[in-house]
């Protein structure tokens, strides 16, 4: 969509809702306005424009879904005064992203920031419901699903322990791998 943040760039989840609720509404408003075509030129609803109308309306539930999830994965977007100490680590050797919410069949796993180097990928979740070790081996099981190797995975429930592991990382010598690089990628792919 036009106008959008991407994945993994800070303010993410504050933007997406909004943009996805006018997405949303336009995808309400064609079937409806077909619907009414419909209706006043035949003088009745039994035509072909309301089952393109009625067909129409499934993109639009999948876009009320969408922004429901939205909804609900917003409070956990990352706060302005994490970013403040986590983009002077910015365009170093690791890759920092922000306001991940991943998704999976039973639990969602909010994770504000991220950072992938050294052959490592961290996370910060601070919400005491999720379970941080069920959110590392959710990544780690699609991370060997996409053929990801040699990546080790850990969750901070602190920020302090966060911030101290993301400032070894970006102090790197080394230039990123393919593998980082990808499994970076992924990490977007996963989130909402």
């Amino acid at each position: 969509m036009i106008f959008q943040k991407k994945k993994g760039q800070f303010g993410y989840l504050k933007k997406a809702p909004v943009i996805q609720g006018l997405f949303t509404l336009v995808l309400m408003l064609l079937p409806a306005g077909l619907f009414l075509i419909g209706f006043f030129t035949t003088h009745g609803y039994k035509n072909l424009f309301t089952v393109v109308a009625v067909v129409g309306m499934l993109p639009a539930a999948k876009g009320i879904v969408t922004l429901i999830m939205y909804f609900r994965a917003e409070k956990y977007s990352c706060p302005e005064e994490l970013h403040d100490k986590i983009k002077k680590y910015e365009g170093k050797k690791a890759f920092i992203g922000y306001d991940y919410y991943l998704t999976s069949y039973s639990v969602n796993y909010p994770i504000p920031a991220a950072a992938v180097g050294k052959q490592s990928l961290i996370g910060l979740c601070w919400d005491s419901k999720t379970d941080l070790n069920a959110a590392e081996s959710h990544i780690k099981e699609y991370l060997k699903k996409n053929e990801i190797s040699g990546i080790t995975v850990k969750i901070f429930d602190s920020e302090e322990k966060f911030l101290g592991r993301i400032a070894s990382l970006a102090d790197s010598e080394d230039e990123p791998t393919e593998n980082e690089q990808r499994a970076f990628a992924l990490l977007a792919s996963l989130s909402l």
